[in-house]
């Protein structure tokens, strides 16, 4: 029993996609001749009677991009330092900084210290705080 079901099914399946491509808008003659605009908006190609896609003559025109500035300020943090993992991080009052560099493998877990560095925002570190390029970390 499912199998002419399945049959049944498939025919329809075939039938109705069969009916949906006699129903594609075909370009005018004269789109074909001439290569211009068809009335279904697109420009047919004579040798493929493929339609393709064309710009408008004039682009509009654009200005100068101008590139990021990621220059930041040195920041000056203090707070509690918190290992986890790979994680080296400064818990202040505002927010938590993740340490990056050389000067932040000093530090240790529960430590107070004060840090000078440079946010470095585009850094995927996988940590929870904002990176801070450390440019120098004094213990307290």
């Amino acid at each position: 029993m499912k199998a002419p079901l399945g049959l049944l099914l498939a025919v329809a399946v075939l039938t109705g996609c069969a009916a949906k491509t006699d129903q594609i808008a075909q370009p005018s003659p004269s789109a074909e001749k001439s290569g211009q605009i068809a009335p279904t908006g697109g420009v047919t190609n004579k040798a493929t009677n493929e339609a393709t896609i064309s710009v408008p003559p004039k682009a509009p025109k654009t200005t100068k991009v101008e590139p990021p500035v990621d220059d930041f300020q040195q920041v000056k943090a203090e707070g509690k330092v918190r290992v986890t993992g790979t994680c080296t991080e400064l818990v202040t009052d505002q927010l938590t900084w993740t340490l990056i560099g050389p000067a932040a493998a000093n530090l240790r877990d529960g430590q107070r210290a004060r840090v000078v560095g440079v946010p470095d925002p585009n850094r995927e570190t996988g940590c929870p705080g904002s990176p801070l390029l450390v440019s120098l970390a004094s213990p307290q």
